[in-house]
Protein backbone atom coordinates (compact mmCIF):
# COMPACT_ATOMS: atom_id res chain seq x y z
CA UNK A 1 0.00 0.00 0.00
CA UNK A 2 1.38 3.46 -1.04
CA UNK A 3 1.71 5.91 1.82
CA UNK A 4 0.27 9.39 1.61
CA UNK A 5 3.80 10.85 1.59
CA UNK A 6 4.87 8.63 -1.31
CA UNK A 7 1.67 9.36 -3.24
CA UNK A 8 2.12 13.08 -2.72
CA UNK A 9 5.73 12.87 -3.93
CA UNK A 10 4.65 10.96 -7.04
CA UNK A 11 1.98 13.55 -7.77
CA UNK A 12 4.54 16.36 -7.45
CA UNK A 13 6.91 14.53 -9.79
CA UNK A 14 4.10 13.99 -12.30
CA UNK A 15 3.12 17.66 -12.22
CA UNK A 16 6.76 18.71 -12.51
CA UNK A 17 7.28 16.28 -15.39
CA UNK A 18 4.16 17.51 -17.16
CA UNK A 19 5.26 21.10 -16.69
CA UNK A 20 8.72 20.29 -18.07
CA UNK A 21 7.23 18.46 -21.05
CA UNK A 22 4.91 21.40 -21.67
CA UNK A 23 7.80 23.84 -21.49
CA UNK A 24 9.89 21.72 -23.85
CA UNK A 25 6.94 21.39 -26.23
CA UNK A 26 6.20 25.11 -26.12
CA UNK A 27 9.86 25.85 -26.69
CA UNK A 28 9.98 23.51 -29.67
CA UNK A 29 6.80 25.03 -31.08
CA UNK A 30 8.13 28.56 -30.65
CA UNK A 31 11.38 27.51 -32.32
CA UNK A 32 9.47 25.92 -35.17
CA UNK A 33 7.35 29.06 -35.65
CA UNK A 34 10.47 31.25 -35.72
CA UNK A 35 12.12 28.91 -38.21
CA UNK A 36 9.16 28.95 -40.61
CA UNK A 37 8.77 32.71 -40.41
CA UNK A 38 12.49 33.24 -40.96
CA UNK A 39 12.29 31.08 -44.08
CA UNK A 40 9.47 33.04 -45.73
CA UNK A 41 10.34 34.95 -48.88
CA UNK A 42 10.78 38.72 -48.76
CA UNK A 43 8.24 41.04 -50.41
CA UNK A 44 9.13 42.05 -53.96
CA UNK A 45 9.69 45.64 -55.08
CA UNK A 46 6.33 47.24 -56.03
CA UNK A 47 7.58 48.16 -59.52
CA UNK A 48 10.75 48.45 -61.61
CA UNK A 49 10.19 51.89 -63.12
CA UNK A 50 7.41 54.46 -63.21
CA UNK A 51 7.02 57.34 -65.68
CA UNK A 52 6.33 60.78 -64.32
CA UNK A 53 3.00 62.49 -64.75
CA UNK A 54 2.66 63.70 -68.35
CA UNK A 55 5.76 61.77 -69.44
CA UNK A 56 5.36 59.94 -72.77
CA UNK A 57 6.81 56.46 -73.26
CA UNK A 58 7.59 54.66 -76.53
CA UNK A 59 8.11 50.92 -76.88
CA UNK A 60 9.99 50.94 -80.17
CA UNK A 61 10.55 48.32 -82.82
CA UNK A 62 8.85 45.28 -81.31
CA UNK A 63 6.72 42.84 -83.30
CA UNK A 64 3.17 43.46 -82.12
CA UNK A 65 0.71 40.60 -81.55
CA UNK A 66 -2.65 41.73 -82.92
CA UNK A 67 -4.91 39.46 -80.86
CA UNK A 68 -8.07 40.53 -82.66
CA UNK A 69 -6.83 39.33 -86.04
CA UNK A 70 -4.37 36.72 -84.83
CA UNK A 71 -1.52 38.38 -86.71
CA UNK A 72 2.03 39.52 -86.04
CA UNK A 73 2.66 43.13 -87.08
CA UNK A 74 6.34 43.66 -87.77
CA UNK A 75 8.36 46.40 -86.07
CA UNK A 76 5.74 48.64 -84.51
CA UNK A 77 5.82 51.22 -81.77
CA UNK A 78 3.47 51.61 -78.83
CA UNK A 79 3.22 55.13 -77.45
CA UNK A 80 1.54 55.84 -74.12
CA UNK A 81 1.21 58.58 -71.54
CA UNK A 82 -0.37 58.71 -68.08
CA UNK A 83 -1.15 55.00 -68.25
CA UNK A 84 -3.10 55.12 -71.52
CA UNK A 85 -2.07 54.10 -75.04
CA UNK A 86 -2.09 57.15 -77.33
CA UNK A 87 -0.83 55.61 -80.59
CA UNK A 88 0.32 52.43 -82.28
CA UNK A 89 3.12 53.60 -84.58
CA UNK A 90 3.56 52.10 -88.06
CA UNK A 91 6.99 50.81 -89.12
CA UNK A 92 7.53 53.66 -91.58
CA UNK A 93 6.93 56.26 -88.86
CA UNK A 94 9.12 54.81 -86.11
CA UNK A 95 11.96 57.27 -86.65
CA UNK A 96 9.60 60.24 -86.78
CA UNK A 97 8.06 59.67 -83.34
CA UNK A 98 9.74 60.93 -80.19
CA UNK A 99 8.93 60.38 -76.53
CA UNK A 100 10.25 61.38 -73.14
CA UNK A 101 11.39 57.79 -72.64
CA UNK A 102 12.06 55.25 -75.37
CA UNK A 103 12.62 51.53 -74.83
CA UNK A 104 14.38 49.70 -77.64
CA UNK A 105 12.21 46.59 -78.10
CA UNK A 106 13.70 45.26 -81.33
CA UNK A 107 13.73 41.46 -81.30
CA UNK A 108 10.89 41.29 -78.78
CA UNK A 109 7.19 40.50 -79.23
CA UNK A 110 4.59 42.56 -77.40
CA UNK A 111 1.04 41.54 -76.55
CA UNK A 112 -1.74 42.86 -74.29
CA UNK A 113 -1.56 42.21 -70.57
CA UNK A 114 -2.86 38.74 -69.72
CA UNK A 115 -6.13 38.30 -67.83
CA UNK A 116 -6.60 35.37 -65.44
CA UNK A 117 -10.38 34.99 -65.64
CA UNK A 118 -10.79 32.63 -62.67
CA UNK A 119 -8.52 32.39 -59.63
CA UNK A 120 -8.49 32.66 -55.84
CA UNK A 121 -5.70 35.04 -54.90
CA UNK A 122 -5.84 34.48 -51.13
CA UNK A 123 -5.73 30.68 -51.28
CA UNK A 124 -2.28 29.09 -50.85
CA UNK A 125 -2.27 26.59 -53.74
CA UNK A 126 -2.16 23.61 -51.37
CA UNK A 127 -4.34 21.89 -48.76
CA UNK A 128 -2.32 19.21 -46.93
CA UNK A 129 -2.34 21.10 -43.63
CA UNK A 130 0.73 21.67 -41.50
CA UNK A 131 1.99 24.32 -39.13
CA UNK A 132 4.30 25.56 -41.84
CA UNK A 133 1.46 25.93 -44.33
CA UNK A 134 -0.71 27.84 -41.84
CA UNK A 135 2.17 30.22 -41.10
CA UNK A 136 2.83 30.71 -44.82
CA UNK A 137 -0.73 31.51 -45.96
CA UNK A 138 -0.47 35.30 -45.54
CA UNK A 139 2.87 35.56 -47.35
CA UNK A 140 1.70 33.17 -50.10
CA UNK A 141 -1.37 35.32 -50.72
CA UNK A 142 0.81 38.36 -51.32
CA UNK A 143 3.20 36.29 -53.39
CA UNK A 144 0.32 35.04 -55.56
CA UNK A 145 -0.20 38.65 -56.64
CA UNK A 146 3.52 39.34 -57.04
CA UNK A 147 4.01 36.31 -59.30
CA UNK A 148 1.16 37.49 -61.53
CA UNK A 149 3.18 40.59 -62.38
CA UNK A 150 6.31 38.54 -63.01
CA UNK A 151 4.49 36.26 -65.46
CA UNK A 152 2.57 38.86 -67.44
CA UNK A 153 -0.81 38.58 -65.70
CA UNK A 154 -1.89 42.20 -65.32
CA UNK A 155 -5.52 41.56 -64.31
CA UNK A 156 -7.10 38.84 -62.19
CA UNK A 157 -10.78 37.99 -61.81
CA UNK A 158 -10.96 36.57 -58.31
CA UNK A 159 -13.78 34.02 -57.96
CA UNK A 160 -14.29 34.34 -54.18
CA UNK A 161 -12.04 35.38 -51.34
CA UNK A 162 -12.35 37.33 -48.11
CA UNK A 163 -13.53 40.64 -49.63
CA UNK A 164 -12.07 43.17 -47.21
CA UNK A 165 -8.67 41.46 -47.21
CA UNK A 166 -8.57 41.19 -51.00
CA UNK A 167 -9.81 44.77 -51.39
CA UNK A 168 -6.92 45.98 -49.27
CA UNK A 169 -4.35 44.04 -51.30
CA UNK A 170 -5.92 45.18 -54.56
CA UNK A 171 -5.77 48.78 -53.36
CA UNK A 172 -2.07 48.34 -52.58
CA UNK A 173 -1.27 46.97 -56.04
CA UNK A 174 -3.28 49.75 -57.68
CA UNK A 175 -1.40 52.39 -55.67
CA UNK A 176 1.94 50.66 -56.43
CA UNK A 177 2.54 49.93 -52.76
CA UNK A 178 3.04 46.25 -53.58
CA UNK A 179 3.76 44.30 -56.74
CA UNK A 180 0.74 42.78 -58.39
CA UNK A 181 -2.05 42.89 -60.97
CA UNK A 182 -5.32 44.75 -61.17
CA UNK A 183 -7.80 42.85 -58.97
CA UNK A 184 -11.47 42.33 -59.92
CA UNK A 185 -13.46 40.35 -57.35
CA UNK A 186 -16.88 38.76 -56.81
CA UNK A 187 -16.56 39.24 -53.06
CA UNK A 188 -18.31 36.52 -51.03
CA UNK A 189 -19.79 33.31 -52.40
CA UNK A 190 -23.59 33.37 -52.54
CA UNK A 191 -24.71 29.84 -51.70
CA UNK A 192 -27.50 27.70 -50.33
CA UNK A 193 -27.03 26.57 -46.74
CA UNK A 194 -25.65 23.03 -46.98
CA UNK A 195 -24.62 23.64 -50.58
CA UNK A 196 -21.38 23.93 -52.50
CA UNK A 197 -18.75 25.00 -51.59
CA UNK A 198 -19.29 22.63 -48.68
CA UNK A 199 -16.08 23.81 -46.99
CA UNK A 200 -17.37 27.43 -46.81
CA UNK A 201 -19.50 28.86 -44.01
CA UNK A 202 -21.34 32.06 -43.29
CA UNK A 203 -19.18 33.61 -40.58
CA UNK A 204 -20.20 35.51 -37.41
CA UNK A 205 -20.51 39.28 -37.38
CA UNK A 206 -17.16 39.95 -35.68
CA UNK A 207 -15.30 38.01 -38.37
CA UNK A 208 -17.27 39.69 -41.17
CA UNK A 209 -16.60 43.18 -39.78
CA UNK A 210 -12.87 42.54 -39.98
CA UNK A 211 -12.47 40.38 -43.08
CA UNK A 212 -15.76 40.53 -44.99
CA UNK A 213 -18.16 37.70 -45.76
CA UNK A 214 -16.58 34.44 -46.88
CA UNK A 215 -20.04 33.20 -47.87
CA UNK A 216 -23.62 34.45 -47.62
CA UNK A 217 -26.43 31.93 -47.27
CA UNK A 218 -29.31 32.52 -49.64
CA UNK A 219 -32.83 31.23 -49.06
CA UNK A 220 -35.61 32.62 -51.21
CA UNK A 221 -35.87 35.54 -53.66
CA UNK A 222 -35.71 38.40 -51.14
CA UNK A 223 -32.74 36.82 -49.41
CA UNK A 224 -31.04 36.57 -52.80
CA UNK A 225 -31.59 40.24 -53.56
CA UNK A 226 -30.19 41.26 -50.17
CA UNK A 227 -27.18 38.99 -50.68
CA UNK A 228 -26.39 40.58 -54.04
CA UNK A 229 -26.56 44.06 -52.52
CA UNK A 230 -24.34 42.98 -49.64
CA UNK A 231 -21.76 41.51 -52.04
CA UNK A 232 -21.75 44.73 -54.09
CA UNK A 233 -21.33 46.77 -50.90
CA UNK A 234 -18.22 44.66 -50.21
CA UNK A 235 -16.73 45.50 -53.60
CA UNK A 236 -18.11 42.73 -55.84
CA UNK A 237 -17.70 43.52 -59.55
CA UNK A 238 -19.54 40.32 -60.48
CA UNK A 239 -21.65 37.78 -58.58
CA UNK A 240 -20.72 34.14 -58.00
CA UNK A 241 -23.23 31.32 -57.33
CA UNK A 242 -23.12 27.51 -57.36
CA UNK A 243 -25.16 24.77 -59.03
CA UNK A 244 -23.28 21.57 -58.11
CA UNK A 245 -25.62 19.24 -56.22
CA UNK A 246 -22.83 16.81 -55.28
CA UNK A 247 -19.63 17.39 -53.37
CA UNK A 248 -16.34 17.26 -55.26
CA UNK A 249 -14.78 15.44 -52.34
CA UNK A 250 -14.73 11.79 -51.28
CA UNK A 251 -18.22 10.39 -50.91
CA UNK A 252 -19.79 12.94 -53.27
CA UNK A 253 -22.48 13.66 -50.70
CA UNK A 254 -25.70 15.37 -51.92
CA UNK A 255 -25.75 19.15 -51.57
CA UNK A 256 -28.48 21.77 -51.51
CA UNK A 257 -28.91 24.24 -54.39
CA UNK A 258 -30.95 27.42 -54.81
CA UNK A 259 -34.38 26.97 -56.40
CA UNK A 260 -35.26 28.54 -59.74
CA UNK A 261 -37.23 31.50 -58.31
CA UNK A 262 -34.34 32.40 -56.05
CA UNK A 263 -31.82 32.25 -58.90
CA UNK A 264 -34.01 34.39 -61.16
CA UNK A 265 -34.39 37.03 -58.45
CA UNK A 266 -30.64 36.99 -57.82
CA UNK A 267 -29.82 37.41 -61.53
CA UNK A 268 -32.37 40.20 -61.88
CA UNK A 269 -30.92 42.11 -58.91
CA UNK A 270 -27.36 41.65 -60.14
CA UNK A 271 -28.27 42.95 -63.60
CA UNK A 272 -30.09 45.90 -62.05
CA UNK A 273 -26.84 46.81 -60.32
CA UNK A 274 -24.77 46.29 -63.49
CA UNK A 275 -23.15 43.01 -62.41
CA UNK A 276 -22.77 39.83 -64.45
CA UNK A 277 -23.48 36.52 -62.72
CA UNK A 278 -21.11 33.56 -62.94
CA UNK A 279 -21.99 30.06 -61.79
CA UNK A 280 -19.77 27.23 -60.61
CA UNK A 281 -20.99 24.11 -62.38
CA UNK A 282 -19.23 20.85 -63.20
CA UNK A 283 -22.29 18.78 -64.19
CA UNK A 284 -24.38 18.86 -67.32
CA UNK A 285 -27.58 19.52 -65.34
CA UNK A 286 -26.02 22.66 -63.84
CA UNK A 287 -24.83 23.84 -67.27
CA UNK A 288 -28.31 23.51 -68.75
CA UNK A 289 -29.97 25.12 -65.74
CA UNK A 290 -27.63 28.11 -65.91
CA UNK A 291 -28.52 28.83 -69.53
CA UNK A 292 -32.24 28.37 -68.83
CA UNK A 293 -32.23 30.79 -65.88
CA UNK A 294 -30.32 33.62 -67.55
CA UNK A 295 -26.98 33.23 -65.78
CA UNK A 296 -24.33 35.09 -67.77
CA UNK A 297 -21.13 33.13 -67.37
CA UNK A 298 -20.06 29.57 -66.61
CA UNK A 299 -17.12 28.69 -64.40
CA UNK A 300 -15.48 25.33 -65.23
CA UNK A 301 -16.87 22.75 -67.67
CA UNK A 302 -19.30 19.81 -67.29
CA UNK A 303 -17.26 16.68 -66.60
CA UNK A 304 -19.99 14.09 -65.95
CA UNK A 305 -21.64 13.93 -69.38
CA UNK A 306 -20.96 15.05 -72.94
CA UNK A 307 -22.51 18.24 -74.27
CA UNK A 308 -24.85 17.78 -77.23
CA UNK A 309 -25.02 19.97 -80.33
CA UNK A 310 -28.17 21.48 -78.84
CA UNK A 311 -26.28 22.37 -75.64
CA UNK A 312 -23.65 24.18 -77.69
CA UNK A 313 -26.25 26.04 -79.77
CA UNK A 314 -28.07 27.16 -76.63
CA UNK A 315 -24.83 28.61 -75.27
CA UNK A 316 -24.34 30.58 -78.47
CA UNK A 317 -27.79 32.22 -78.24
CA UNK A 318 -26.80 34.45 -75.34
CA UNK A 319 -23.94 36.72 -74.34
CA UNK A 320 -22.19 33.96 -72.42
CA UNK A 321 -18.57 33.32 -71.50
CA UNK A 322 -17.10 30.09 -70.17
CA UNK A 323 -13.83 29.65 -68.29
CA UNK A 324 -13.00 25.91 -68.34
CA UNK A 325 -10.09 25.87 -65.78
CA UNK A 326 -8.63 22.67 -67.24
CA UNK A 327 -5.59 23.17 -64.99
CA UNK A 328 -7.60 21.64 -62.16
CA UNK A 329 -7.77 18.37 -64.08
CA UNK A 330 -4.00 18.46 -64.60
CA UNK A 331 -3.34 19.19 -60.92
CA UNK A 332 -5.74 16.70 -59.34
CA UNK A 333 -6.15 13.97 -61.97
CA UNK A 334 -3.24 12.05 -60.45
CA UNK A 335 -3.00 8.64 -62.16
CA UNK A 336 -0.44 6.33 -60.49
CA UNK A 337 1.96 4.20 -62.54
CA UNK A 338 0.06 1.36 -64.17
CA UNK A 339 -3.31 3.12 -64.01
CA UNK A 340 -5.45 2.01 -67.00
CA UNK A 341 -6.16 5.63 -67.98
CA UNK A 342 -2.49 6.25 -68.75
CA UNK A 343 -2.84 4.55 -72.12
CA UNK A 344 -4.62 7.77 -73.18
CA UNK A 345 -1.89 10.10 -74.56
CA UNK A 346 -3.55 13.19 -73.04
CA UNK A 347 -3.71 11.56 -69.59
CA UNK A 348 -0.03 10.63 -69.86
CA UNK A 349 0.87 14.13 -71.03
CA UNK A 350 -0.91 15.54 -67.98
CA UNK A 351 1.07 13.30 -65.62
CA UNK A 352 4.39 14.38 -67.14
CA UNK A 353 3.33 18.04 -67.12
CA UNK A 354 2.32 17.86 -63.45
CA UNK A 355 5.66 16.38 -62.47
CA UNK A 356 7.50 19.10 -64.42
CA UNK A 357 5.35 21.82 -62.84
CA UNK A 358 5.89 20.39 -59.36
CA UNK A 359 9.64 20.08 -59.70
CA UNK A 360 10.51 23.13 -61.80
CA UNK A 361 7.78 25.77 -61.56
CA UNK A 362 6.41 25.32 -58.04
CA UNK A 363 9.67 26.20 -56.25
CA UNK A 364 9.82 29.52 -58.12
CA UNK A 365 6.28 30.71 -57.26
CA UNK A 366 5.49 29.45 -53.78
CA UNK A 367 6.72 29.23 -50.21
CA UNK A 368 8.60 26.17 -48.96
CA UNK A 369 5.67 24.89 -46.87
CA UNK A 370 3.35 25.13 -49.89
CA UNK A 371 5.86 23.17 -51.94
CA UNK A 372 6.11 20.48 -49.25
CA UNK A 373 2.33 20.24 -49.01
CA UNK A 374 1.99 19.63 -52.74
CA UNK A 375 4.80 17.07 -52.77
CA UNK A 376 3.01 15.21 -49.98
CA UNK A 377 -0.32 15.35 -51.82
CA UNK A 378 1.08 13.96 -55.07
CA UNK A 379 2.99 11.24 -53.22
CA UNK A 380 -0.13 10.12 -51.33
CA UNK A 381 -2.17 9.78 -54.49
CA UNK A 382 0.67 8.28 -56.51
CA UNK A 383 1.57 5.63 -53.94
CA UNK A 384 -1.89 5.14 -52.45
CA UNK A 385 -3.14 5.60 -48.89
CA UNK A 386 -5.80 3.93 -46.75
CA UNK A 387 -9.30 5.24 -47.41
CA UNK A 388 -9.87 5.55 -43.65
CA UNK A 389 -6.64 7.42 -42.97
CA UNK A 390 -6.80 10.71 -41.08
CA UNK A 391 -8.46 13.40 -43.14
CA UNK A 392 -8.93 11.29 -46.25
CA UNK A 393 -12.69 11.77 -46.30
CA UNK A 394 -12.21 15.49 -46.79
CA UNK A 395 -9.81 15.07 -49.70
CA UNK A 396 -10.74 14.94 -53.36
CA UNK A 397 -11.25 11.70 -55.28
CA UNK A 398 -8.57 11.70 -57.97
CA UNK A 399 -10.55 9.17 -60.03
CA UNK A 400 -13.20 11.83 -60.65
CA UNK A 401 -10.58 14.14 -62.13
CA UNK A 402 -8.98 11.39 -64.19
CA UNK A 403 -12.39 10.58 -65.67
CA UNK A 404 -12.98 14.29 -66.24
CA UNK A 405 -10.31 14.23 -68.93
CA UNK A 406 -12.42 11.90 -71.03
CA UNK A 407 -15.49 14.15 -70.83
CA UNK A 408 -14.35 17.66 -69.89
CA UNK A 409 -11.78 18.17 -72.63
CA UNK A 410 -14.14 17.10 -75.48
CA UNK A 411 -16.76 19.44 -74.00
CA UNK A 412 -14.29 22.35 -74.16
CA UNK A 413 -13.52 21.47 -77.77
CA UNK A 414 -17.21 21.24 -78.72
CA UNK A 415 -17.93 24.73 -77.39
CA UNK A 416 -14.79 26.09 -79.04
CA UNK A 417 -15.77 24.62 -82.41
CA UNK A 418 -19.26 26.12 -82.00
CA UNK A 419 -17.68 29.57 -81.64
CA UNK A 420 -18.18 30.04 -77.89
CA UNK A 421 -16.40 32.88 -76.12
CA UNK A 422 -13.87 30.96 -74.04
CA UNK A 423 -11.88 32.75 -71.35
CA UNK A 424 -8.63 31.67 -69.75
CA UNK A 425 -8.48 30.97 -66.01
CA UNK A 426 -6.64 28.32 -64.02
CA UNK A 427 -8.44 28.30 -60.63
CA UNK A 428 -5.12 29.50 -59.20
CA UNK A 429 -5.06 29.11 -55.42
CA UNK A 430 -6.32 25.53 -55.54
CA UNK A 431 -3.70 22.79 -55.07
CA UNK A 432 -0.79 22.89 -57.51
CA UNK A 433 -2.10 26.02 -59.21
CA UNK A 434 -1.23 29.68 -58.72
CA UNK A 435 -2.82 32.85 -60.17
CA UNK A 436 0.40 33.81 -61.94
CA UNK A 437 0.98 30.48 -63.68
CA UNK A 438 -1.77 30.93 -66.26
CA UNK A 439 0.64 29.74 -68.95
CA UNK A 440 -0.14 26.18 -67.86
CA UNK A 441 -3.82 26.64 -68.75
CA UNK A 442 -2.83 28.12 -72.09
CA UNK A 443 -0.63 25.14 -72.87
CA UNK A 444 -3.42 22.70 -71.95
CA UNK A 445 -5.74 24.55 -74.33
CA UNK A 446 -3.12 23.98 -77.02
CA UNK A 447 -3.06 20.23 -76.28
CA UNK A 448 -6.85 20.09 -76.53
CA UNK A 449 -6.78 21.57 -80.04
CA UNK A 450 -7.45 25.30 -79.63
CA UNK A 451 -5.42 27.49 -82.00
CA UNK A 452 -2.70 29.74 -80.60
CA UNK A 453 -4.55 32.83 -81.85
CA UNK A 454 -7.71 31.80 -80.00
CA UNK A 455 -5.78 30.92 -76.85
CA UNK A 456 -4.35 34.44 -76.84
CA UNK A 457 -7.84 35.87 -77.40
CA UNK A 458 -9.14 33.82 -74.47
CA UNK A 459 -6.50 35.38 -72.20
CA UNK A 460 -6.98 38.95 -73.45
CA UNK A 461 -10.00 40.33 -75.34
CA UNK A 462 -12.37 37.55 -74.21
CA UNK A 463 -11.39 38.15 -70.60
CA UNK A 464 -11.92 41.88 -71.07
CA UNK A 465 -15.46 41.18 -72.34
CA UNK A 466 -16.13 38.95 -69.33
CA UNK A 467 -15.09 41.82 -67.06
CA UNK A 468 -17.12 44.42 -68.98
CA UNK A 469 -13.81 46.22 -69.63
CA UNK A 470 -13.43 45.90 -73.40
CA UNK A 471 -12.93 49.65 -73.70
CA UNK A 472 -9.95 49.49 -71.32
CA UNK A 473 -8.26 46.09 -71.62
CA UNK A 474 -7.63 43.15 -73.89
CA UNK A 475 -5.82 44.61 -76.90
CA UNK A 476 -3.13 47.15 -77.76
CA UNK A 477 -5.10 50.05 -79.21
CA UNK A 478 -5.24 53.82 -78.69
CA UNK A 479 -7.47 54.75 -75.77
CA UNK A 480 -6.89 51.54 -73.83
CA UNK A 481 -4.85 51.15 -70.69
CA UNK A 482 -1.16 50.55 -71.29
CA UNK A 483 -1.11 46.92 -70.14
CA UNK A 484 1.67 45.44 -72.26
CA UNK A 485 3.74 42.26 -72.00
CA UNK A 486 7.03 41.85 -73.87
CA UNK A 487 8.05 38.29 -74.79
CA UNK A 488 11.30 36.92 -76.22
CA UNK A 489 9.51 34.74 -78.83
CA UNK A 490 6.25 34.64 -80.77
CA UNK A 491 3.26 33.03 -78.99
CA UNK A 492 1.35 32.76 -82.28
CA UNK A 493 3.98 30.24 -83.40
CA UNK A 494 4.49 28.48 -80.06
CA UNK A 495 2.14 29.18 -77.15
CA UNK A 496 4.93 28.29 -74.71
CA UNK A 497 6.40 31.69 -75.56
CA UNK A 498 4.08 33.17 -72.89
CA UNK A 499 6.49 31.72 -70.32
CA UNK A 500 9.35 33.83 -71.71
CA UNK A 501 8.37 37.20 -70.24
CA UNK A 502 10.90 40.01 -70.62
CA UNK A 503 8.87 42.98 -69.36
CA UNK A 504 5.42 43.73 -67.94
CA UNK A 505 3.66 47.11 -67.95
CA UNK A 506 0.39 47.73 -66.12
CA UNK A 507 -1.26 51.09 -66.77
CA UNK A 508 2.05 52.34 -68.13
CA UNK A 509 4.17 51.40 -65.10
CA UNK A 510 6.95 48.88 -65.65
CA UNK A 511 6.16 46.29 -62.98
CA UNK A 512 8.79 43.72 -63.90
CA UNK A 513 11.67 43.28 -66.33
CA UNK A 514 14.31 40.73 -67.23
CA UNK A 515 17.86 41.40 -68.38
CA UNK A 516 17.01 41.87 -72.09
CA UNK A 517 14.76 44.80 -71.22
CA UNK A 518 17.61 47.07 -70.23
CA UNK A 519 16.82 50.43 -68.67
CA UNK A 520 20.41 51.61 -69.10
CA UNK A 521 20.31 51.02 -72.86
CA UNK A 522 17.20 53.19 -73.10
CA UNK A 523 19.00 56.02 -71.34
CA UNK A 524 22.01 55.62 -73.62
CA UNK A 525 19.82 55.74 -76.74
CA UNK A 526 18.20 58.91 -75.51
CA UNK A 527 21.61 60.53 -74.89
CA UNK A 528 22.91 59.44 -78.31
CA UNK A 529 19.88 60.89 -80.10
CA UNK A 530 20.39 64.18 -78.27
Amino acid sequence: MVSKETKSALERRFVAGAALAGAVGAGYMASRVRSVKAGLSSPARPYAWKPGRGQSVLLKGADLIDVRRGQTLRERGVLFKDGQITDVVATRDLEKVTADRTFDCRGLFIMPGIINAHCHALMPGAFMLSLGLLLSVKRQAARNLEECAVHGVTTVRDASSLPLVLNELGHKTEKLEMLGPRVISCGPSLMARGGYPDFARQMPHGFVARYGDLAIYVKGPESARRAVRSAVDQGARFIKIFFDDRSLFFGEKPLNVMDDKTVKALVEEAHRLGRRVGVHQTRLAGYRRALKLGVDDLEHIPTDKRLTDKDARRFMKGDHCITPTASVILALGIAPEGHPARVDPLVETMQVAREHFLRHTCPTVCEEAVMKSNLKMVKLYSEGFPADSLGSKSLFDNENFIRALAVGTPNILKLYQAGARICCGNDGGTPLSFPGTLFTEMEIMDWIGISNADILRSATINGAHLLDMEGELGSIEPGKLADVVALSSNPLKDIRAVESVEAVFRSGTLLHREYRFNLADSDKEKQDSA
